[in-house]
């Protein structure tokens, strides 16, 4: 108590739940461990703020004309992430991708050659990738030890009660030099400090934490990895400029977001500050 007591003096945010019930939460700054929390002090569990028809990575099909948009972009970024691996990780490798969603990820990479294994936690999207013959699981107790090459979370660990603890399951399930990817929201990029509470990217209840890339580094390296690169996720500064000119109620919001994405994006050329980072860390020995 006494320690949540000294973090909630450094109180940096109050931000709404735009997707789901409108309720709002408070945003506390660790200094020690440099990154952000989302207070939710009273809730027992967040599976309501989860059903909502706009959260699409829980649906196999876009209702809306900005999912389908959402959804050739995944496409594109599909591609980028494979990219991005390449050169690391040897074909036909065995790949387990955690909060997978529908599965998009693991089908793009079963065409590739990858074995690939999945852990979902929600029922309908797990339904969905059994049905497309994707062996996805609700957690990671049925895969054995050093098992796997590579081990993926897409905008995943924002979302997990206990980070250190789930990373430390990851490191024992990777063979020795295996790849952990994290790619997770820019707490310091351009657009949060622009949009503040009204940044999409904090889509509280449901992201408890808000990284900086310091931080994330420094709590993935303690628990025994080290960082190979760091590279931009381009496309999500996009995405979460329009939800945030929407959110804040402005007209034309798509526009808007283009425009203000565009900029943000050409201002990161140069301070690395995106809104959205992928980290490829190798493990080591413990």
């Amino acid at each position: 108590m006494e320690l949540m007591s000294k973090l909630k003096k450094h109180k940096v945010l109050k931000a709404s739940d735009h997707l789901v019930s409108g309720e709002f939460f408070n945003i506390y700054w660790d200094n020690e461990k440099k990154r952000a929390w989302t207070d939710l002090g009273h809730l027992d569990s967040l599976d309501p703020y989860y059903e909502s028809n706009d959260y699409v990575s829980h649906h196999d099909k876009a209702r809306s004309w900005i999912q389908k948009l959402y959804v050739r972009a995944r496409g594109l970024m599909l591609n980028y992430k494979h990219l991005i691996l390449k050169k690391q990780i040897k074909p036909k490798s065995r790949l387990l991708d955690i909060g997978c969603g529908t599965g998009a990820y693991l089908s793009f990479m079963k065409t590739k050659g990858f074995q690939v294994d999945g852990v979902e936690n929600n029922s309908k999207a797990r339904r969905i990738c059994n049905e497309n013959h994707l062996n996805v699981q609700a957690d990671e107790k049925s895969f054995d030890p050093n098992s796997f090459d590579l081990i993926t979370l897409w905008h995943v660990l924002e979302h997990l009660p206990n980070p250190e603890k789930s990373v430390l399951t990851y490191h024992q399930l990777l063979k020795k030099e295996g790849l952990l990817i994290i790619a997770v929201p820019n707490f310091e990029s351009h657009d949060r400090f622009y949009y503040q509470e009204d940044w999409a990217a904090l889509d509280v209840p449901r992201h408890r934490w808000h990284f900086t890339p310091r931080g994330l580094i420094k709590t993935i390296e303690e628990i025994g990895f080290e960082r190979i690169k760091t590279k931009a996720l381009t496309l999500d500064v996009f995405y979460i400029c329009y939800l945030s000119e929407k959110y804040r109620g402005k007209s034309i919001p798509f526009i808007r977001g283009m425009i203000k994405g565009l900029f943000f994006s050409l201002k990161s050329l140069f301070t690395f500050r995106h809104s959205s980072l992928v980290f490829v860390f190798r493990k080591r020995a413990l």
